[in-house]
C-alpha cells in the first residue's frame, strides 16, 4: 500500500509562494510497468525537477529547504467538550492540535502540490546547463531519452501516450551517446551498466550491448534485468520494450 505522511511546506525561489510536497511513508509498485530503458512509471515518484504553479519558475527540489511540515487536519471540537478539555488540561493534545492546525492554514491554506515539468522546460534548463553536476545532467538528458521513448509505449487501457516529443533522429541518438559517454565515466555500478547496455541496443550496436550486460555483477537483481535486455539485443531489437515480469 502506498501512504504518505502530512506534506512538507517549501518556498518557491522565485516568488516566494508557498508550496507542498509529499512525503512517502510507505509504498509498492501495484500499477507500475518495467520498461527496458528504466523509465520511472511509479505514480508516487517526484521528480528532482519541479515547476511553480504560481510563476512557472524551473527549480530543482533538493535546492529547497522546507520551512514547516503541515500539521495533521484537526477534528471539530464541541464547545462542552473545549471546556472538558480545559479544565482536564489538553492531556491528549488536541486543543494544542486544532491551535497548530489553525496557525498552518492561516499561514499555508492556500498552498498548493508542486507542480511537475514537462519536456520543452527540461530541454531549456539543459541548454542552460553549464556548470551543474554530473547527476542532474545525466537525469536531464535521461528525461529526454525516456520522453522521446514514449512513442513506443502505451498507456494501461493499451491507447498511445498522448503528445509525445519528436526529435530529428541525429539529435536523439547524439543525446543517447552523450548519456552513454556520462555513464562510462562513472564508478561501474550495475544499474549504469545495464543503462549503457540499453542505450547500446537502441543504437543498434548489439555486440557492444552483450558485452556490457554479460559483464553485469550478480547480486540478485541486477543480472535478472540485464538477461533481459540481453536476450532483446541478440534478437536484433532496438526498440524499446516492457519486460516480463517486472524487475524492480
Amino acid at each position: 500500500m502506498t501512504s504518505f505522511s502530512t506534506p512538507s511546506v517549501h518556498a518557491c525561489p522565485g516568488c516566494g509562494a508557498f508550496f507542498l510536497r509529499r512525503r512517502l511513508r510507505s509504498f509498492n509498485f501495484f500499477g507500475s510497468r518495467d520498461w527496458s530503458d528504466g523509465v520511472p512509471s511509479m505514480w508516487w515518484r517526484q521528480e528532482p525537477l519541479v515547476r511553480c504553479t504560481t510563476c512557472a519558475a524551473l527549480f530543482w527540489l533538493e535546492d529547497i529547504e522546507p520551512v514547516g511540515i503541515m500539521p495533521e487536519a484537526s477534528r471539530p471540537i464541541g464547545r462542552f467538550r473545549r471546556a472538558w478539555l480545559r479544565l482536564r488540561g489538553d492531556p491528549q493534545g488536541l486543543l494544542q492540535g486544532e491551535e497548530e492546525w489553525g496557525r498552518a492554514m492561516a499561514s499555508w491554506g492556500q498552498a498548493n502540490y508542486i507542480g511537475s515539468v514537462n519536456f520543452d522546460d527540461v530541454m531549456y534548463v539543459l541548454a542552460r546547463s553549464k556548470g551543474i553536476s554530473r547527476p542532474r545532467v545525466l537525469w536531464l538528458r535521461k528525461r529526454i531519452w525516456w520522453g522521446l521513448n514514449d512513442r513506443y509505449r502505451s498507456c494501461q487501457d493499451g491507447s498511445p501516450i498522448p503528445d509525445v516529443p519528436i526529435w530529428p533522429q541525429a539529435l536523439e541518438r547524439s543525446n543517447m551517446e552523450a548519456i552513454l559517454t556520462i555513464l562510462r565515466d562513472g564508478d561501474g555500478h550495475p544499474s549504469e551498466m545495464i543503462e549503457q547496455g540499453e542505450l547500446l541496443r537502441q543504437l543498434g550496436r548489439f555486440d557492444e550491448a552483450i558485452a556490457v550486460l554479460k559483464a553485469v555483477p550478480a547480486d540478485g537483481h541486477s543480472e535478472v534485468r540485464a538477461v533481459k535486455i540481453e536476450r532483446l539485443a541478440r534478437s536484433g531489437d532496438s526498440q524499446v520494450r516492457e519486460l516480463h515480469p517486472a524487475t524492480w
